[in-house]
């Protein structure tokens, strides 16, 4: 087989990366163990693939018993799902769109089963972290050793609420950075490995649909107008996730202008990765994205330059 000792190593890197899930580095690697997967199902036959990954689950078996081998699995249908679109040779974009609901849905589905079949409260567990992690705060604040922090139970129940209200927006944020990552490493290794797979558009070339511009809107108008029960309820959780959501996705086209304004200026790349890391400290420049999204703003960059 042209790719063995290849798939031998993606192989040995698959079974690391899972190891480094019962570790500390988990927070990281998480977001590239699709990679292995997807490398392995695209380059291998089905028969080979599964010669290859049944050997690392066996390994896990034995090394950290039964439950342990239900991770593997659960990260195995995504790998599968973005590897069938590569060996399709499917549009990038829509390889990435596919990986990352493939991912969403999985996150929703197991949230699900846990909750129903298992009697896992998230909710609860979630305030049970943030209190212990609160409490050294609430000490220090009791003993005056930090009274200008001031830090109450009412400031930590109220967190945990947050964070429980907002668990969609970070569910699809974290499907979507995983999809993203995995097409950033996968797709320039395969094409290292004779595997052609179609590329994104240049990041410049990045336009979100103008529709984002209107449901933006309408969230203004209904937490403008509807009172208290714009921050309550189901119509409260939805505008807290869809509109950080939105504003999230006005960032990444915001940074799009950023690297197109660079191409046609002829500027130095480093002035518009720059120019992206100044999004994430000073939030308001989203409202970039919003413009370009909204209005002609790289026609006029262009005509400017006749």
């Amino acid at each position: 087989m042209k790719f063995h000792w290849t798939s031998v190593a993606w192989s040995i890197v698959y079974f690391l990366l899972l190891l480094s899930l019962v570790t500390p580095l988990t927070v990281v690697t998480v977001l590239f163990l699709l990679v292995p997967g997807v490398i392995l199902y695209t380059t291998l036959s089905r028969t080979s693939f599964i010669l290859h990954v049944v050997p690392v689950l066996l390994l896990l078996l034995f090394l950290l018993g039964p439950y342990f081998v239900l991770v593997p699995l659960y990260f195995l249908i995504p790998s599968i799902t973005m590897g069938h679109m590569y060996k399709k040779r499917a549009p990038a974009m829509r390889t990435l769109i596919v990986g990352a609901a493939t991912i969403l849905v999985e996150f929703i589905l197991l949230l699900l089963v846990s909750t129903v079949f298992f009697d896992f409260n998230l909710a609860q567990t979630i305030e049970d972290v943030i209190n212990t992690a609160a409490t050294p705060l609430r000490d220090m604040t009791a003993s005056n050793l930090a009274s200008g922090l001031n830090w109450t139970e009412e400031k930590t129940q109220l967190l945990s609420d947050l964070t429980v209200r907002t668990i969609p927006f970070t569910m699809t944020v974290t499907s979507l950075a995983i999809a993203v990552v995995t097409h950033a490493i996968s797709r320039p290794t395969l094409g290292s490995m004779g595997q052609i797979t179609p590329k994104m558009k240049p990041f410049r070339e990045l336009r979100l649909p103008r529709s984002l511009v209107w449901y933006y809107c309408l969230g203004l108008i209904i937490q403008l107008f509807a009172g208290s029960a714009a921050g309550e309820g189901f119509l409260g959780t939805v505008l807290l996730n869809l509109m950080p959501l939105l504003q999230f996705g006005f960032i990444i086209q915001a940074a799009g202008f950023f690297f197109y304004l660079a191409h046609v200026k002829k500027w130095n790349l480093a002035i518009p990765i720059l120019l992206t890391i100044a999004i994430i400290f000073i939030r308001p420049l989203w409202i970039i994205g919003l413009f370009d999204i909204a209005f002609p703003l790289r026609d006029m960059v262009t005509r400017s330059r006749r």
